[in-house]
Protein backbone atom coordinates (compact mmCIF):
# COMPACT_ATOMS: atom_id res chain seq x y z
CA UNK A 1 0.00 0.00 0.00
CA UNK A 2 1.54 2.98 -0.99
CA UNK A 3 0.60 6.72 -0.61
CA UNK A 4 -0.31 8.98 -3.84
CA UNK A 5 2.09 11.80 -3.84
CA UNK A 6 1.76 15.20 -4.16
CA UNK A 7 -1.95 15.31 -4.88
CA UNK A 8 -3.07 13.77 -1.82
CA UNK A 9 -0.62 14.23 0.66
CA UNK A 10 -1.83 18.20 1.68
CA UNK A 11 -5.46 16.12 2.54
CA UNK A 12 -3.37 14.52 5.11
CA UNK A 13 -3.53 17.86 7.04
CA UNK A 14 -7.26 18.05 7.61
CA UNK A 15 -6.94 15.06 10.33
CA UNK A 16 -5.75 14.21 13.64
CA UNK A 17 -6.51 10.46 14.34
CA UNK A 18 -6.38 8.02 16.98
CA UNK A 19 -6.63 4.17 15.87
CA UNK A 20 -7.26 0.56 17.22
CA UNK A 21 -5.25 -2.75 17.37
CA UNK A 22 -4.44 -5.63 19.89
CA UNK A 23 -1.04 -7.44 18.34
CA UNK A 24 1.52 -7.33 15.73
CA UNK A 25 1.05 -8.16 12.38
CA UNK A 26 3.58 -8.82 9.63
CA UNK A 27 0.92 -8.17 7.00
CA UNK A 28 -0.60 -5.57 5.18
CA UNK A 29 -3.97 -4.54 6.71
CA UNK A 30 -7.17 -3.33 5.00
CA UNK A 31 -9.28 -0.95 7.64
CA UNK A 32 -12.73 0.41 6.59
CA UNK A 33 -14.42 2.48 9.10
CA UNK A 34 -17.24 1.22 11.22
CA UNK A 35 -20.94 2.63 9.97
CA UNK A 36 -23.34 3.06 12.51
CA UNK A 37 -26.24 5.03 11.52
CA UNK A 38 -28.81 7.22 13.85
CA UNK A 39 -31.47 4.90 14.02
CA UNK A 40 -32.10 2.84 17.84
CA UNK A 41 -30.56 -0.31 15.60
CA UNK A 42 -27.56 -0.44 13.47
CA UNK A 43 -25.90 -3.82 12.12
CA UNK A 44 -22.75 -4.14 10.96
CA UNK A 45 -21.56 -6.80 8.86
CA UNK A 46 -18.21 -6.81 8.52
CA UNK A 47 -15.45 -8.06 11.24
CA UNK A 48 -15.59 -5.55 14.18
CA UNK A 49 -12.95 -5.10 16.83
CA UNK A 50 -14.38 -3.44 19.98
CA UNK A 51 -11.33 -2.13 22.53
CA UNK A 52 -12.43 -2.30 26.16
CA UNK A 53 -12.25 0.01 29.06
CA UNK A 54 -10.64 -2.99 30.88
CA UNK A 55 -7.52 -3.48 28.22
CA UNK A 56 -10.21 -6.25 26.39
CA UNK A 57 -10.81 -6.89 22.87
CA UNK A 58 -13.88 -8.38 21.46
CA UNK A 59 -13.58 -9.41 17.90
CA UNK A 60 -16.65 -10.34 16.03
CA UNK A 61 -16.02 -11.70 12.95
CA UNK A 62 -19.40 -12.32 11.05
CA UNK A 63 -19.60 -8.32 12.29
CA UNK A 64 -22.35 -6.69 15.31
CA UNK A 65 -25.42 -4.87 15.76
CA UNK A 66 -25.45 -1.74 17.50
CA UNK A 67 -28.71 -1.47 19.45
CA UNK A 68 -30.06 -0.32 22.94
CA UNK A 69 -26.63 0.95 23.81
CA UNK A 70 -25.12 -2.73 23.43
CA UNK A 71 -22.92 -4.44 20.90
CA UNK A 72 -24.82 -7.90 19.68
CA UNK A 73 -23.47 -10.62 18.04
CA UNK A 74 -21.07 -14.01 17.86
CA UNK A 75 -18.14 -12.93 19.26
CA UNK A 76 -14.78 -13.60 20.85
CA UNK A 77 -13.61 -12.13 24.12
CA UNK A 78 -9.86 -11.82 24.79
CA UNK A 79 -8.36 -10.24 27.77
CA UNK A 80 -5.61 -7.72 27.73
CA UNK A 81 -3.01 -10.38 27.55
CA UNK A 82 -4.09 -12.41 24.58
CA UNK A 83 -3.93 -15.41 26.11
CA UNK A 84 -7.67 -16.13 27.18
CA UNK A 85 -10.37 -16.03 25.73
CA UNK A 86 -14.40 -16.66 26.19
CA UNK A 87 -16.99 -16.92 23.85
CA UNK A 88 -19.18 -13.27 23.68
CA UNK A 89 -22.78 -12.31 23.15
CA UNK A 90 -23.45 -8.78 24.01
CA UNK A 91 -21.36 -5.71 25.24
CA UNK A 92 -22.46 -2.48 26.97
CA UNK A 93 -21.47 0.29 25.04
CA UNK A 94 -20.60 2.41 27.68
CA UNK A 95 -17.72 -0.57 28.12
CA UNK A 96 -15.62 0.16 24.72
CA UNK A 97 -13.53 2.99 24.19
CA UNK A 98 -13.33 2.40 20.55
CA UNK A 99 -14.38 0.31 17.41
CA UNK A 100 -13.34 -0.38 14.18
CA UNK A 101 -14.39 -2.43 11.39
CA UNK A 102 -11.59 -4.74 9.75
CA UNK A 103 -10.85 -6.62 6.75
CA UNK A 104 -7.27 -8.43 7.09
CA UNK A 105 -6.04 -10.43 3.98
CA UNK A 106 -3.43 -13.07 5.67
CA UNK A 107 -0.41 -14.74 3.68
CA UNK A 108 0.22 -17.67 5.85
CA UNK A 109 3.58 -17.88 5.09
CA UNK A 110 4.37 -14.37 6.61
CA UNK A 111 1.78 -13.91 9.58
CA UNK A 112 3.47 -13.34 12.86
CA UNK A 113 1.31 -12.39 15.49
CA UNK A 114 3.97 -10.72 18.30
CA UNK A 115 2.14 -10.52 21.77
CA UNK A 116 5.53 -9.53 23.17
CA UNK A 117 6.92 -6.85 20.68
CA UNK A 118 5.18 -4.23 22.60
CA UNK A 119 4.29 -3.88 25.99
CA UNK A 120 0.62 -5.78 26.82
CA UNK A 121 -0.89 -3.75 29.29
CA UNK A 122 -4.63 -2.82 30.35
CA UNK A 123 -5.01 0.95 29.30
CA UNK A 124 -5.07 3.22 32.58
CA UNK A 125 -8.13 3.40 34.26
CA UNK A 126 -8.43 7.35 34.89
CA UNK A 127 -6.80 8.03 31.13
CA UNK A 128 -10.02 6.01 29.40
CA UNK A 129 -12.72 7.32 31.71
CA UNK A 130 -10.56 11.21 30.01
CA UNK A 131 -10.53 10.05 26.87
CA UNK A 132 -14.54 8.31 26.99
CA UNK A 133 -15.80 11.91 28.79
CA UNK A 134 -13.65 14.05 26.29
CA UNK A 135 -13.46 12.52 23.26
CA UNK A 136 -10.38 15.38 22.17
CA UNK A 137 -7.76 13.37 23.98
CA UNK A 138 -4.01 12.88 23.39
CA UNK A 139 -3.48 11.41 19.60
CA UNK A 140 -1.07 12.41 16.67
CA UNK A 141 0.57 8.96 15.89
CA UNK A 142 4.26 7.22 16.67
CA UNK A 143 5.82 9.50 19.65
CA UNK A 144 9.45 8.54 19.24
CA UNK A 145 11.82 9.24 22.24
CA UNK A 146 15.40 8.70 23.42
CA UNK A 147 17.12 8.37 26.41
CA UNK A 148 18.78 10.81 28.32
CA UNK A 149 20.12 9.25 31.98
CA UNK A 150 16.71 7.15 32.47
CA UNK A 151 14.74 10.12 31.39
CA UNK A 152 12.56 10.48 27.76
CA UNK A 153 13.13 13.03 25.80
CA UNK A 154 10.56 13.43 23.02
CA UNK A 155 12.15 13.50 19.73
CA UNK A 156 9.80 13.63 17.10
CA UNK A 157 6.39 12.10 16.21
CA UNK A 158 5.82 10.10 12.91
CA UNK A 159 4.10 10.83 9.47
CA UNK A 160 1.63 13.38 12.00
CA UNK A 161 -0.96 12.98 9.04
CA UNK A 162 -1.03 9.12 7.63
CA UNK A 163 -5.27 8.41 8.93
CA UNK A 164 -5.59 6.19 6.34
CA UNK A 165 -3.84 3.15 4.36
CA UNK A 166 -4.49 4.94 0.98
CA UNK A 167 -2.22 8.22 2.59
CA UNK A 168 0.68 6.03 4.06
CA UNK A 169 3.25 8.56 4.00
CA UNK A 170 7.01 8.67 4.92
CA UNK A 171 8.31 11.39 7.39
CA UNK A 172 11.63 12.68 8.17
CA UNK A 173 12.52 14.29 11.80
CA UNK A 174 15.62 15.61 13.00
CA UNK A 175 17.14 14.05 16.23
CA UNK A 176 19.31 15.48 18.65
CA UNK A 177 20.49 12.58 20.37
CA UNK A 178 23.68 11.38 19.17
CA UNK A 179 24.97 7.44 19.88
CA UNK A 180 26.65 5.93 22.67
CA UNK A 181 30.72 5.55 23.21
CA UNK A 182 30.00 2.20 21.01
CA UNK A 183 28.40 3.85 18.32
CA UNK A 184 24.76 2.55 18.39
CA UNK A 185 21.77 4.97 18.60
CA UNK A 186 18.53 3.63 20.29
CA UNK A 187 15.32 5.28 20.01
CA UNK A 188 11.92 4.13 21.52
CA UNK A 189 8.40 4.34 19.43
CA UNK A 190 5.61 4.58 21.76
CA UNK A 191 1.85 4.29 21.27
CA UNK A 192 0.48 6.80 24.03
CA UNK A 193 -2.95 7.16 22.26
CA UNK A 194 -5.94 5.83 21.49
CA UNK A 195 -4.58 4.76 18.30
CA UNK A 196 -3.72 2.19 16.16
CA UNK A 197 -0.20 2.63 14.45
CA UNK A 198 0.69 0.65 11.17
CA UNK A 199 4.46 0.90 10.89
CA UNK A 200 5.88 0.00 7.44
CA UNK A 201 9.51 1.05 7.78
CA UNK A 202 12.11 3.00 10.04
CA UNK A 203 15.51 3.70 9.37
CA UNK A 204 17.94 6.29 10.36
CA UNK A 205 19.50 9.39 8.03
CA UNK A 206 23.08 10.18 8.81
CA UNK A 207 24.10 13.88 7.15
CA UNK A 208 28.07 14.39 7.28
CA UNK A 209 29.35 18.42 7.43
CA UNK A 210 31.10 20.97 8.53
CA UNK A 211 31.04 21.84 12.34
CA UNK A 212 29.91 25.08 11.99
CA UNK A 213 27.12 24.09 9.49
CA UNK A 214 23.11 23.29 10.93
CA UNK A 215 21.37 20.44 8.76
CA UNK A 216 17.52 20.50 9.15
CA UNK A 217 15.25 18.95 6.68
CA UNK A 218 13.77 20.74 4.04
CA UNK A 219 10.64 21.64 2.79
CA UNK A 220 10.51 18.69 1.24
CA UNK A 221 12.35 16.39 4.00
CA UNK A 222 15.34 16.58 2.20
CA UNK A 223 18.72 17.20 4.64
CA UNK A 224 19.72 20.56 3.74
CA UNK A 225 22.83 21.79 5.45
CA UNK A 226 22.31 25.37 6.23
CA UNK A 227 25.65 28.10 7.20
CA UNK A 228 26.12 31.40 8.42
CA UNK A 229 22.43 31.14 10.84
CA UNK A 230 21.52 34.55 11.76
CA UNK A 231 18.47 36.59 13.50
CA UNK A 232 16.67 38.79 11.17
CA UNK A 233 17.10 42.14 12.16
CA UNK A 234 13.24 42.48 12.16
CA UNK A 235 10.68 40.54 13.14
CA UNK A 236 6.78 42.22 13.13
CA UNK A 237 3.92 40.15 13.47
CA UNK A 238 0.37 41.61 11.82
CA UNK A 239 -0.66 42.99 15.09
CA UNK A 240 2.47 45.52 14.84
CA UNK A 241 4.15 43.56 17.93
CA UNK A 242 7.60 43.56 17.82
CA UNK A 243 8.56 39.84 18.52
CA UNK A 244 12.31 39.46 17.81
CA UNK A 245 13.20 38.68 21.59
CA UNK A 246 10.55 36.05 21.12
CA UNK A 247 12.18 34.20 18.53
CA UNK A 248 15.31 34.76 18.33
CA UNK A 249 16.14 31.72 20.11
CA UNK A 250 15.22 28.36 20.95
CA UNK A 251 14.36 28.93 24.48
CA UNK A 252 10.92 27.86 25.40
CA UNK A 253 9.37 31.67 24.84
CA UNK A 254 6.96 30.63 22.16
CA UNK A 255 5.27 33.13 19.55
CA UNK A 256 0.84 32.97 19.46
CA UNK A 257 -1.26 35.27 17.40
CA UNK A 258 -1.96 38.08 19.09
CA UNK A 259 -6.21 37.79 20.53
CA UNK A 260 -7.06 40.44 19.11
CA UNK A 261 -6.00 39.29 15.67
CA UNK A 262 -7.47 35.90 16.38
CA UNK A 263 -10.50 37.50 17.20
CA UNK A 264 -10.98 39.49 14.49
CA UNK A 265 -9.83 36.28 11.75
CA UNK A 266 -13.26 35.74 9.02
CA UNK A 267 -12.86 33.81 5.93
CA UNK A 268 -12.35 36.78 3.87
CA UNK A 269 -9.52 37.67 6.33
CA UNK A 270 -8.08 34.91 8.28
CA UNK A 271 -4.56 35.07 8.41
CA UNK A 272 -1.65 36.09 10.49
CA UNK A 273 2.03 36.87 9.01
CA UNK A 274 5.38 37.62 10.61
CA UNK A 275 7.43 40.17 8.44
CA UNK A 276 10.92 39.35 8.34
CA UNK A 277 13.60 42.06 7.48
CA UNK A 278 17.41 41.65 6.94
CA UNK A 279 20.16 42.42 5.37
CA UNK A 280 21.42 40.14 1.74
CA UNK A 281 24.18 38.13 2.86
CA UNK A 282 24.85 37.81 -1.09
CA UNK A 283 26.96 33.72 -0.28
CA UNK A 284 24.98 32.05 -3.16
CA UNK A 285 21.91 31.80 -5.12
CA UNK A 286 19.87 30.46 -2.03
CA UNK A 287 18.88 31.29 1.22
CA UNK A 288 17.00 29.14 4.20
CA UNK A 289 14.37 30.36 6.60
CA UNK A 290 15.03 28.37 9.36
CA UNK A 291 12.07 27.37 12.35
CA UNK A 292 11.55 25.70 14.91
CA UNK A 293 7.85 25.22 15.37
CA UNK A 294 5.02 23.43 15.81
CA UNK A 295 0.71 23.35 14.85
CA UNK A 296 -1.61 24.10 17.59
CA UNK A 297 -4.78 22.23 18.64
CA UNK A 298 -6.42 24.13 16.11
CA UNK A 299 -6.52 21.20 13.69
CA UNK A 300 -7.61 19.17 16.20
CA UNK A 301 -10.62 21.37 16.44
CA UNK A 302 -11.27 21.51 13.13
CA UNK A 303 -11.41 17.70 13.01
CA UNK A 304 -12.70 16.78 15.84
CA UNK A 305 -15.59 19.11 16.49
CA UNK A 306 -15.81 19.89 12.51
CA UNK A 307 -15.52 17.14 10.70
CA UNK A 308 -16.39 14.34 13.53
CA UNK A 309 -18.50 15.12 16.32
CA UNK A 310 -20.78 17.72 14.39
CA UNK A 311 -22.20 15.24 11.77
CA UNK A 312 -21.75 12.20 14.42
CA UNK A 313 -21.95 9.09 12.92
CA UNK A 314 -22.62 10.45 9.30
CA UNK A 315 -19.28 11.68 9.44
CA UNK A 316 -17.89 8.10 9.14
CA UNK A 317 -19.59 7.65 5.94
CA UNK A 318 -18.19 10.73 4.86
CA UNK A 319 -14.70 9.27 5.64
CA UNK A 320 -15.47 6.28 3.95
CA UNK A 321 -17.53 7.47 1.04
CA UNK A 322 -16.97 10.95 0.21
CA UNK A 323 -13.09 10.58 0.69
CA UNK A 324 -12.96 7.84 -2.00
CA UNK A 325 -13.90 9.81 -4.62
CA UNK A 326 -12.46 12.36 -6.62
CA UNK A 327 -14.16 15.05 -6.68
CA UNK A 328 -15.18 15.71 -3.25
CA UNK A 329 -11.67 14.81 -2.05
CA UNK A 330 -9.68 17.48 -4.17
CA UNK A 331 -12.16 20.22 -2.79
CA UNK A 332 -11.05 19.11 0.40
CA UNK A 333 -7.85 19.26 -0.73
CA UNK A 334 -7.93 22.74 -2.35
CA UNK A 335 -9.31 24.74 0.46
CA UNK A 336 -7.25 22.55 2.60
CA UNK A 337 -3.82 23.70 1.33
CA UNK A 338 -5.52 27.23 0.66
CA UNK A 339 -5.85 28.07 4.25
CA UNK A 340 -3.51 25.66 6.48
CA UNK A 341 0.11 24.95 6.97
CA UNK A 342 2.55 28.23 6.44
CA UNK A 343 3.68 30.11 3.57
CA UNK A 344 6.63 32.05 2.50
CA UNK A 345 6.72 35.59 0.67
CA UNK A 346 8.97 37.62 -0.80
CA UNK A 347 8.81 41.02 -1.15
CA UNK A 348 8.96 41.91 -4.90
CA UNK A 349 8.52 45.40 -5.94
CA UNK A 350 5.11 46.36 -4.57
CA UNK A 351 3.35 43.18 -4.32
CA UNK A 352 4.26 39.15 -2.06
CA UNK A 353 5.34 36.96 -4.34
CA UNK A 354 4.88 33.16 -3.30
CA UNK A 355 8.25 31.05 -2.82
CA UNK A 356 7.47 28.05 -0.78
CA UNK A 357 5.13 26.31 1.88
CA UNK A 358 5.86 24.50 4.44
CA UNK A 359 2.70 21.26 5.33
CA UNK A 360 1.69 21.00 8.82
CA UNK A 361 3.61 18.71 11.26
CA UNK A 362 1.27 17.92 14.23
CA UNK A 363 0.98 19.27 17.67
CA UNK A 364 2.76 16.78 20.18
CA UNK A 365 7.17 17.23 19.11
CA UNK A 366 9.08 20.84 17.82
CA UNK A 367 10.21 20.20 14.28
CA UNK A 368 13.01 21.88 12.94
CA UNK A 369 12.61 22.92 9.53
CA UNK A 370 14.16 25.15 6.64
CA UNK A 371 12.47 26.74 3.79
CA UNK A 372 14.73 27.21 1.37
CA UNK A 373 14.42 29.92 -1.84
CA UNK A 374 16.17 31.39 -3.99
CA UNK A 375 18.00 34.72 -2.96
CA UNK A 376 16.82 38.14 -3.95
CA UNK A 377 19.03 41.29 -5.33
CA UNK A 378 17.91 43.95 -3.35
CA UNK A 379 20.36 44.52 -0.60
CA UNK A 380 17.70 44.19 2.33
CA UNK A 381 15.55 41.11 2.13
CA UNK A 382 12.17 41.23 3.26
CA UNK A 383 9.89 38.19 3.48
CA UNK A 384 6.66 37.36 4.81
CA UNK A 385 5.45 34.12 6.76
CA UNK A 386 2.02 33.75 6.74
CA UNK A 387 -0.56 31.45 8.29
CA UNK A 388 -4.28 30.97 9.51
CA UNK A 389 -4.73 32.95 12.62
CA UNK A 390 -3.20 31.30 15.72
CA UNK A 391 -2.74 27.68 13.92
CA UNK A 392 1.18 28.07 14.69
CA UNK A 393 3.38 27.83 17.78
CA UNK A 394 6.43 29.35 16.97
CA UNK A 395 10.14 29.11 18.99
CA UNK A 396 12.61 30.51 16.67
CA UNK A 397 13.18 32.23 13.63
CA UNK A 398 16.38 32.36 11.90
CA UNK A 399 17.96 32.88 8.06
CA UNK A 400 20.90 30.89 7.05
CA UNK A 401 23.44 32.61 4.26
CA UNK A 402 24.49 29.66 2.50
CA UNK A 403 22.80 26.65 1.69
CA UNK A 404 23.94 22.98 0.39
CA UNK A 405 23.01 19.49 -0.13
CA UNK A 406 25.24 17.37 2.60
CA UNK A 407 26.28 13.85 1.87
CA UNK A 408 23.88 11.74 3.28
CA UNK A 409 23.82 8.04 4.26
CA UNK A 410 21.28 5.53 4.87
CA UNK A 411 21.69 3.62 8.07
CA UNK A 412 19.25 0.65 8.66
CA UNK A 413 17.84 -0.48 11.33
CA UNK A 414 20.27 -3.17 13.21
CA UNK A 415 17.53 -4.52 16.18
CA UNK A 416 14.23 -4.46 17.40
CA UNK A 417 13.68 -4.92 21.10
CA UNK A 418 10.52 -5.49 23.07
CA UNK A 419 9.75 -3.75 26.07
CA UNK A 420 10.81 -7.07 28.15
CA UNK A 421 13.97 -6.29 26.47
CA UNK A 422 13.82 -9.40 23.87
CA UNK A 423 15.18 -9.12 20.81
CA UNK A 424 12.39 -9.35 17.76
CA UNK A 425 14.26 -10.56 14.52
CA UNK A 426 10.81 -11.17 12.87
CA UNK A 427 9.95 -7.13 13.57
CA UNK A 428 13.06 -6.08 12.48
CA UNK A 429 12.58 -7.71 8.96
CA UNK A 430 9.36 -6.47 8.69
CA UNK A 431 10.30 -2.45 9.45
CA UNK A 432 13.64 -2.56 7.29
CA UNK A 433 11.88 -2.39 3.89
CA UNK A 434 9.04 -0.04 2.82
CA UNK A 435 6.94 -3.06 1.67
CA UNK A 436 3.35 -4.68 2.71
CA UNK A 437 4.38 -5.90 6.07
CA UNK A 438 3.93 -4.12 9.11
CA UNK A 439 4.57 -3.30 12.79
CA UNK A 440 1.28 -2.75 14.56
CA UNK A 441 0.74 -1.48 17.88
CA UNK A 442 -1.93 -0.19 20.35
CA UNK A 443 -1.73 1.76 23.82
CA UNK A 444 -0.13 1.43 25.94
CA UNK A 445 2.62 -0.21 23.64
CA UNK A 446 6.21 0.60 23.10
CA UNK A 447 9.51 -1.21 21.31
CA UNK A 448 13.00 0.20 20.79
CA UNK A 449 14.78 0.54 17.29
CA UNK A 450 18.58 0.14 17.59
CA UNK A 451 20.75 1.59 14.82
CA UNK A 452 24.23 1.04 14.57
CA UNK A 453 26.24 4.14 13.22
CA UNK A 454 29.90 3.59 13.92
CA UNK A 455 32.66 6.05 14.47
CA UNK A 456 32.09 9.95 13.35
CA UNK A 457 34.37 10.63 10.68
CA UNK A 458 37.39 12.84 11.32
CA UNK A 459 37.17 16.05 11.01
CA UNK A 460 33.32 16.29 10.40
CA UNK A 461 29.98 16.68 12.52
CA UNK A 462 26.71 14.56 11.72
CA UNK A 463 23.21 14.64 12.11
CA UNK A 464 20.40 12.45 12.48
CA UNK A 465 17.31 12.41 11.42
CA UNK A 466 14.85 9.41 11.95
CA UNK A 467 12.63 8.38 8.73
CA UNK A 468 9.06 6.62 9.91
CA UNK A 469 7.06 5.58 6.82
CA UNK A 470 3.07 4.20 8.01
CA UNK A 471 -0.18 5.21 8.76
CA UNK A 472 -2.48 5.32 11.59
CA UNK A 473 -6.34 4.23 11.97
CA UNK A 474 -9.08 6.69 14.03
CA UNK A 475 -11.29 5.05 16.94
CA UNK A 476 -14.50 5.35 16.51
CA UNK A 477 -16.04 7.50 19.67
CA UNK A 478 -18.82 6.63 21.47
CA UNK A 479 -19.45 10.53 21.99
CA UNK A 480 -19.24 11.08 18.60
CA UNK A 481 -22.78 8.49 17.59
CA UNK A 482 -24.78 9.92 20.24
CA UNK A 483 -27.16 12.67 20.48
CA UNK A 484 -28.30 15.02 17.85
CA UNK A 485 -26.23 16.15 15.00
CA UNK A 486 -25.97 17.61 11.87
CA UNK A 487 -28.33 16.18 9.29
CA UNK A 488 -25.31 16.98 6.14
CA UNK A 489 -21.37 15.39 6.42
CA UNK A 490 -18.58 17.93 7.11
CA UNK A 491 -18.39 20.73 3.90
CA UNK A 492 -15.25 22.66 3.39
CA UNK A 493 -16.12 26.32 2.99
CA UNK A 494 -16.10 29.61 4.42
CA UNK A 495 -18.88 28.30 6.64
CA UNK A 496 -16.21 25.22 8.30
CA UNK A 497 -13.41 27.98 8.61
CA UNK A 498 -15.11 30.26 10.69
CA UNK A 499 -16.78 27.61 13.16
CA UNK A 500 -13.11 26.24 13.31
CA UNK A 501 -11.50 29.93 14.06
CA UNK A 502 -14.30 30.57 16.85
CA UNK A 503 -14.51 27.25 18.20
CA UNK A 504 -10.70 27.26 18.85
CA UNK A 505 -10.58 30.99 19.87
CA UNK A 506 -13.45 29.59 22.16
CA UNK A 507 -11.34 26.87 24.30
CA UNK A 508 -7.87 27.27 23.23
CA UNK A 509 -6.73 27.48 27.15
CA UNK A 510 -8.58 24.46 27.89
CA UNK A 511 -7.88 22.42 25.19
CA UNK A 512 -4.43 22.29 25.63
CA UNK A 513 -4.26 21.62 29.10
CA UNK A 514 -6.83 18.83 28.57
CA UNK A 515 -5.21 17.39 25.64
CA UNK A 516 -1.45 16.86 27.01
CA UNK A 517 -2.54 15.35 30.37
CA UNK A 518 -4.04 12.68 28.14
CA UNK A 519 -1.11 10.69 27.02
CA UNK A 520 -1.34 6.86 27.96
CA UNK A 521 1.16 5.91 30.16
CA UNK A 522 3.73 3.35 28.98
CA UNK A 523 6.19 2.89 31.16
Amino acid sequence: MRAPRAGAVPLLIAFLAAATASCIISRGVEVSPLRVGQSDSTTVRSAVKAHLVDGAVALFPAGVTVARNRLIGAGQRYDATLRDSDAVREIALDSVIGMEAFRTRFDNLRTVVYSTLATVGVLAGTVAAICISDPKCFGSCPTIYSDSAGVPVLEAEGFSYSISPLLEARDVDRLRAQPDSTGRLRLQVWNEALETHYINQMELLEATHAPDELVVPDERSRPVAVRGVSTPSSMVDRAGRDVGAILAEADGRIFTTDSATLANASPEDAEDYIDLTFPNPGHGDSLAVVLRLRNSLLNTVLFYDLMLARPGARSIDWIAGDLERISPTLDLGRWYTSHLGLRVFVADGGRWKAVARLSDYGPIAWRDVAAVIGAPREDSVRLRLSFLADQWRIDRIAVGAAVRRPTVRVVPLAAVINAAGVVEPRALEDLRRADDRYVQTTPPQRFTVDFDVGAAPAGSARTFFIASQGYYIEWVRGDWMSGLRDTTTFRPGDVALLRTLRSWAAQKESLERRFYRTRIPVR
